[in-house]
């Protein structure tokens, strides 16, 4: 998936989130006419990668590269179903990445020149979760009303499967020779991950909620032939968003 694909995904949720209001069950004076049985929300803020592995290692002992610029902007959507008062079951997609430029630290090439490349770095988990909320996230009046708690803190837990892509282009250096070249290295696949996290949904409407989140995951993966004799890559990371939910 390409950033742009990316962006017009969040964009066009975004849309979505923005237009249903009007069209949600709100009974209009702070309650909506059932409990929700469902909830969709996208979201936006910052990833860090643990960059842990051998891999990372290599690039910020040789490159003009540290552990931080491997961190970089996330953004996410999920869809929460209600399996009971204070529990919901979770389908999220997430999507960070970094690129960053930088050089040889201590090589230049033979015209004095520094030997420049580009590292990017992209993790897209899609998982399955258990969240559950530490106080009952809204209350029945009746049969006929539901009204949402202002805030509402929640902590969950869940698994599932991250696509990650790890790619270096530009000029290179042979340790063997010194000679300097130009390639591309590029490896991408799947790896398990799990994840806990934890957050509070604050009312804005009837129907909308502005939720604040915080994430781990741990994940790691197989590295392809490019960067044969590394070990797994580390795509473990720390994550905290805001966004936007929509009571359905």
């Amino acid at each position: 998936m390409t950033r742009r694909n990316v962006q017009m995904l969040v964009a066009a949720a975004v849309a979505l989130v923005a237009a249903l209001p009007a069209h949600a069950q709100s009974g209009g004076d702070g309650f909506l006419f059932h409990r929700p049985a469902a909830r969709i929300s996208v979201r936006g803020g910052y990833a860090v990668a643990s960059a842990g592995s051998d891999l990372f290692d290599f690039a910020t002992e040789n490159l003009t590269l540290n552990k931080s610029d491997f961190s970089g902007v996330a953004l996410g959507a999920a869809l929460d179903i209600t399996a009971s008062d204070r529990v919901n079951l979770t389908l999220d997609v997430g999507y960070s990445r970094s690129k960053k430029s930088s050089e040889f630290r201590k090589l230049i090439d033979n015209n004095n020149l520094p030997i420049e490349q580009t590292t990017t770095f992209e993790r897209l988990p899609v998982t399955a979760n258990l969240k559950l909320y530490l106080s009952p996230p809204g209350q029945s009046v009746g049969t006929a009303a539901w009204i949402p708690a202002r805030i509402a803190p929640w902590i969950g837990v869940g698994g599932g499967v991250m696509r990650y892509r790890f790619l270096q282009d530009g000029d290179f250096v042979d340790f063997q020779t010194n000679n300097v070249f130009r390639s591309t290295f590029d490896s991408d696949g799947w790896g398990p991950v799990a994840q806990g996290m934890a957050g509070a949904d604050f009312s804005i409407t009837p129907s909308l909620a502005l939720t604040g989140e915080a994430r781990y995951l741990w994940a790691n993966g197989n590295l392809g032939k490019d960067f044969g004799g590394f070990n797994k890559i580390d795509l473990s990371g720390v994550s905290a968003s805001i966004g936007l939910s929509l009571r359905l």
